[in-house]
């Protein structure tokens, strides 16, 4: 009996012993609610452009020439050998390629003009290049007032210190800000010229495209 009553005060020491293991609130066991999860991912971003071109150019170029000072020059003495009869002979003349120079002198009729700035170019091509060219139409060489003819030839397009029919340029993207400008130059031939006022008719064509 004595051993019984032993065993029974052990089991009960033990079930006292599980119990103080176990614990008091059970709110304590559960998730915590205020702490976060995460998780991300990478997406990769492209675009596709299309290849444009925006040529910027003036459609009507008048050009006023300078108006020289009216001139007297004096060619210095005759003396002419004049006969009873009213013949003269053994005088000087007047020879062309003799006259004294005026303030205005060329060369000869022809004169190069330079345009600035007189196009510009934008966009987008597969290698950020344009081409830009120049030529004149048929028809387009001449202006004339009447039977008074100004004939233009050499056309040439500019940019920087390049100069051609045709020029590779930088496009510089879509910003007017970044714009490639250029110039234009031509020949013009006054030999046929003989009327002031306006000469009309002189046609020329610039051409943009991405390359």
């Amino acid at each position: 009996m004595k051993n019984l009553s032993m065993i029974k005060s052990m089991l009960l020491s033990s079930a006292i012993l599980m119990a103080g293991a176990l614990p008091m609130n059970t709110a304590a066991a559960k998730p915590d609610e205020n702490s976060s999860a995460s998780t991300n991912g990478t997406a990769k971003v492209s675009a596709t452009l299309p290849q444009f071109i925006i040529l910027h150019y003036y459609s009507a170029i008048e050009l006023n020439f300078d108006t020289p000072a009216s001139e007297t020059i004096d060619e210095g003495k005759n003396i002419m050998n004049v006969t009873w009869a009213g013949s003269v002979y053994d005088n000087d003349e007047l020879k062309p390629e003799e006259l004294k120079d005026a303030k205005l002198e060329l060369d000869n009729d022809l004169v190069t003009v330079s345009l600035p700035n007189v196009w510009a170019v934008r966009g987008f091509a597969p290698n950020g290049k344009a081409k830009v060219s120049i030529e004149i139409p048929e028809g387009g060489d001449e202006l004339k007032q009447q039977s008074s003819i100004i004939e233009m030839s050499s056309m040439n397009v500019t940019q920087g210190n390049n100069t051609g029919t045709s020029l590779d340029v930088e496009l510089n993207g879509i910003a007017k800000s970044r714009a490639t400008t250029g110039g234009v130059t031509m020949d013009l031939d006054f030999m046929k010229t003989t009327r002031s006022g306006e000469h009309s008719g002189g046609l020329y064509k610039i051409t943009a495209e991405t390359i």
